[in-house]
């Protein structure tokens, strides 16, 4: 991708915002501990983190085993961010996104053990040819976990918001434009993907499927994040899937 699209001006003037709210707090209760139970054991493993934001979770991987780690995002906010925390030697920050992946010098003779893209895939330009560019930076027998909003999530709300059946809200694959929950006067913008899309782009990159979560609130989300509980018993939140490369 070219340093600047859509997505990435989204996220320069969104990622001040995103690090501060209190909805970030809330996902880090039920979002990052399902995703990492997904990633299995990385210890000793080079990892790649595509769509990496403020850097926080490829930070974690780095400082809990393995070998070598290299977060990619393209928003100028999120790299400001960087500058600001302590450097690791086994950590690098890069700006790019899916569409620079295969072509980026610093990743050219690199193969990772583990990918994963978390609640960012989804602002890719192509859903599935990002799925194939990051296969093609796996070692054989390396997994991509990749997490994205659940489609039940849109089709319920623009079932509320067109009043459209639901399974006809599902079925709208278009670009879909929405505020962004962080700051409701900046406008979000991505494809609406069913299952059957990143099934069919896991397979098609060559992929075998190993498992997908759906996380659910947890007693605790409850207590702490009422707010956020009932949010996900309406609109369901994410899901994370599991695909390994052929070893």
């Amino acid at each position: 991708m070219s340093n600047q699209t859509p997505g990435a001006q989204l996220w320069d003037t969104l990622a001040p915002i995103y690090a501060a709210s209190p909805h970030v707090a809330a996902d880090w209760l039920i979002e990052w501990p399902a995703q990492l139970r997904m990633c299995g054991d990385f210890k000793g493993c080079r990892v790649l983190d595509v769509g990496c934001g403020s850097g926080e979770k490829a930070r974690h991987f780095a400082e809990h085993g393995a070998t070598e780690v290299v977060g990619i995002d393209p928003s100028s906010g999120f790299a400001q961010q960087w500058s600001t925390l302590p450097a690791l030697p086994n950590l690098r920050l890069l700006k790019g996104s899916y569409e620079d992946l295969l072509s980026m010098p610093e990743l050219r003779d690199t193969r990772f053990h583990l990918i994963v893209s978390f609640q960012s895939l989804m602002y890719a330009a192509d859903h599935a040819q990002a799925i194939a560019a990051m296969t093609g930076l796996l070692v054989p027998g390396g997994a991509l976990v990749f997490s994205v909003p659940h489609p039940f999530r849109f089709a319920i709300l623009r079932s509320e918001i067109e009043g459209w059946g639901h399974g006809y809200a599902y079925q709208q694959t278009a670009p879909y434009r929405y505020p962004s929950p962080w700051k409701s006067d900046v406008f979000i913008e991505q494809r609406m993907l069913r299952f059957s899309d990143h099934l069919n782009a896991i397979a098609a990159a060559g992929l075998r499927l190993e498992s997908v979560d759906e996380p659910a609130p947890t007693e605790e989300l409850r207590k702490i994040a009422p707010e956020k509980a009932e949010w996900m018993d309406r609109y369901v939140g994410l899901v994370i899937f599991r695909a390994r490369a052929e070893g």
